[in-house]
C-alpha cells in the first residue's frame, strides 16, 4: 500500500516545508531541507524548488513504506499505514521497529503516545502528532480480513524471501498463535515456527513449508 493523501498531509502539516538547507538542532550530523528530508545528500545552504521538495518527500515515503510493511506484525488497514508512516517519518526505523515488534494493533496504538520526548523532556508538538497519529490508526474500525498476501506456489524454507514468506509468517501466527514479525524472511525463528506446526499436525518435521504444510495452513 502507499500512503493516502490524509497521511501525506499528516506528515506535511508536521514536518513543515523549508526550501533552504538547515539543522533543527545545531549538534546534528547532517542537514535537513524541504519535508525533513535528512541526510548526506543535504549540503550546507543547499536550495530547491517547491517541486524538488515534493519529490524528495516521495522517495522518502517510499523508503518508511517499505519499512512499515516488512516490520508491521500485523494486517494493516490504509488509517494504520499512515499513522505508522508518519511515526516513522518523524521517529526513524529504529524505533519503528521497537514500536510494532512482537505487538498486536492496540497495543501499538497505545504504546505510541509513548515517543513524546526529546532530550528527555516531553515536548508539545511531538505530544499533538503522536495523539493525532494515534488517532488516524484507530480510525478505520473495518481493519481487513485475511490474509493479504497470496498464496505459496512454491516450498519456503531457511533464507527464503518474499511474499511467500510473508503468507507463511501471518497465517502461522494467525492460526497457530506464534509471534513472528512478518518480515518476508525465513529466519530461524520462522523455520522453528514451521517444524513446531509439523509436529502438531502428524507432518514430517522438516522445517520445509511445502504443499502439505502450506494446505494444512489454508
Amino acid at each position: 500500500m502507499n500512503t493516502s493523501q490524509r497521511g501525506i498531509d499528516l506528515i506535511k502539516k508536521y514536518e513543515g516545508c523549508r526550501l533552504q538547507a538547515y539543522k533543527p538542532i545545531p549538534t546534528e550530523q547532517f542537514w535537513t531541507i524541504g519535508y525533513g528530508h535528512y541526510g548526506p545528500d543535504v549540503k550546507p545552504g543547499q536550495m530547491i524548488t517547491q517541486a524538488e521538495a515534493e519529490v524528495l518527500l516521495g522517495i522518502d515515503l517510499k523508503k518508511y513504506e517499505q519499512a512499515v510493511e516488512s516490520m508491521t506484525p500485523f494486517a494493516m488497514n490504509q488509517a494504520q499505514l499512515d499513522s505508522l508512516v508518519s511515526f516513522a517519518y518523524n521517529c526513524g526505523i529504529g524505533n519503528l521497529k521497537k514500536l510494532v515488534s512482537g505487538r498486536t494493533a492496540p497495543q501499538v496504538a497505545d504504546a505510541m503516545l509513548k515517543y513524546t520526548k526529546a532530550g528527555g523532556k516531553v515536548l508539545p508538538g511531538l505530544a499533538r502528532r503522536r495523539q493525532e497519529e494515534r488517532d488516524l490508526f484507530c480510525s478505520d474500525t473495518h481493519p481487513p480480513t485475511g490474509n493479504p498476501y497470496p498464496v505459496p506456489r512454491k516450498s519456503i524454507r531457511l533464507n527464503s524471501r518474499g511474499n511467500d514468506v510473508r503468507w507463511l509468517q501471518y497465517q502461522l501466527n494467525s492460526k497457530g498463535g506464534y509471534k513472528l514479525i512478518v518480515d518476508g524472511m525465513a529466519g530461524p525463528l520462522t523455520i522453528g515456527a514451521i517444524t513446531d506446526w509439523q509436529r502438531s499436525h502428524s507432518l514430517e518435521p522438516d522445517g520445509i513449508a511445502g504443499p502439505k504444510t502450506i494446505e494444512s495452513l489454508m
